[in-house]
């Protein structure tokens, strides 16, 4: 049982299809059981002359960093450089900043080691971790960024990009949106309890309540602890009036699970031992 802590717990995992599995396969190895309701679903842009554009700017050395702050990021711009034939030794001389680990990881699979990551794995961990690079940084012209990321994604890194006196591109390379579900998929999958509904982003929150509806929602959360991946996204659910009770402080997968497990570890604890 040590090494199952989630035994018997039955887990609600709301990522998009192609990303549930990483989350929900470390939950049952701890012996959770998961519900995988893929609430959103990501779409490619519907610009792709903007992306083209980007992707020869970035050939022709034309940007000082690109900054990745999602895997799905690093994945569609390498497949467009891949669609191009073009040889990866033009980006040589860029550097890539990434968000967490994951991202990290996502860029070495395509032959590149990340030059920078924030100690914590933020849009304000990267504004941060920049404002300190560029201010120890010798070269004293504007420093030229790409920001390659999801529609919607908050402008709190550009802006303060911006703000240091960098040039900043911002290129929406793919958008998230709810993904409709038919009712009677929903009434399965949901018939059952649920003890731990996970979120790992914002967009998780906002389809959570459009496709299930705010009277099914509710009554899900009511009978269910909430897990969030960080502060960002608890803060989401805050706008919905729901208080999470789990919230990783370190942002990543691995961290959500961890937090979930020392919760759960908590609430078996005698009660002297708590107070």
């Amino acid at each position: 049982m040590a090494d199952r802590p989630l035994m018997g717990k039955r887990v609600l995992v709301t990522r998009a299809e192609e990303q549930a599995e990483a989350l929900a396969s470390k939950l049952e190895s701890l012996g959770a059981e998961t519900v995988k309701l893929p609430l959103i679903r990501i779409e490619p842009s519907e610009d792709e002359t903007v992306l083209d554009a980007a992707i020869e700017r970035a050939l022709a050395g034309g940007y000082d960093w690109i900054v990745f702050t999602s895997v799905h990021g690093v994945r569609t711009f390498f497949e467009r450089v891949r669609c191009r034939s073009a040889d990866l030794q033009n980006l040589r001389s860029t550097k890539f900043a990434v968000i967490g680990p994951a991202t990290g990881k996502a860029l070495e699979d395509f032959g590149f080691t990340p030059d920078a990551m924030p100690d914590q794995y933020t849009n304000e961990g990267l504004a941060e971790m920049f404002e300190r690079l560029l201010k120890e940084a010798e070269e004293k012209r504007p420093l030229r960024f790409l920001l390659w990321r999801a529609q919607g994604a908050r402008e709190i890194l550009a802006k303060r990009l911006r703000e240091l006196g960098a040039v900043v591109e911002e290129v929406h390379a793919y958008r998230t949106v709810p993904n409709q579900l038919p009712n009677e998929r929903l009434n399965e999958l949901l018939g059952q309890r649920i003890d731990i509904v996970t979120f790992t982003s914002p967009s998780t929150v906002w389809a959570f309540f459009e496709v299930l509806g705010s009277e099914r929602a509710r009554k899900i959360l009511d009978s269910a602890v909430v897990a969030v991946i960080g502060p960002v996204t608890g803060q989401a659910c805050r706008e919905f009036g729901i208080e999470p009770q789990i919230v990783a402080s370190v942002h990543t997968v691995k961290g959500l699970v961890d937090a979930i497990v020392a919760w759960v570890k908590r609430q078996s604890e005698p009660t002297e031992r708590k107070g």
